[in-house]
């Protein structure tokens, strides 16, 4: 009777630490899929934040006359461009695209749509007879000049002047890094 006794104390004992063990790692799996999710989480976040930089300039969504939705071109100027370019040369340099890596000449999205893993942010100013490229590699007084030239439009009137308007027409999104990767922006009509 005692070896029976004992027999039943080792086996609530093992069903005990096999309870014990299974209550582990269920804990462990939960608090690894939540570790994930808000590693993910923060990630997006992250993402999300670093692409309103660029897409604000986009355009906003509207109704058109049917009643779907549109895109309607934000105005902006040639500051916002060049502001959008320094930005863009400053995030290139950060993610290593410098003239000592071979980056002098600058990277066509463009001509390569399928090699989107990278973070090469490509800013291009297509104006009727001066389609600027790459405008994130100009010198400062490259981007000067261009501030000086596109800023003001004059008007028939000698003593007035109007400010000239841009709108972004394209914008890419890396499917690899779903970051923004290249803006073309083109007169406002």
């Amino acid at each position: 009777m005692e070896n029976a006794s004992k027999a039943l104390i080792m086996a609530a004992e093992i069903l005990i630490g096999v309870m014990v063990i299974s209550i582990g790692v269920y804990l462990f799996s939960t608090m690894g899929q939540y570790s994930a999710n808000t590693a993910q989480g923060i990630e997006e976040a992250q993402i999300a934040q670093f692409n309103t930089q660029f897409l604000q300039f986009y355009g906003k969504i509207g109704t058109g006359e049917e009643g779907q939705e549109v895109i309607e071109p934000i105005r902006c100027t040639i500051h916002d461009i060049v502001g959008l370019a320094n930005l863009a040369k400053k995030e290139n340099e950060q993610n290593g695209f410098t003239a000592q890596n071979g980056y002098e000449d600058g990277f066509d999205i463009s001509s390569n749509p399928e090699d989107n893993s990278n973070y090469y942010i490509q800013i291009e100013l297509d104006i009727p007879g001066n389609r600027k490229k790459n405008l994130e590699l100009l010198s400062q007084q490259e981007l000067v000049d261009l501030v000086k030239q596109y800023s003001i439009t004059i008007s028939q009137n000698p003593t007035s002047a109007d400010v000239k308007y841009f709108k972004c027409t394209e914008v890419g999104i890396s499917n690899v890094t779903r970051r923004v990767d290249y803006m073309k922006f083109v007169e406002f009509e």
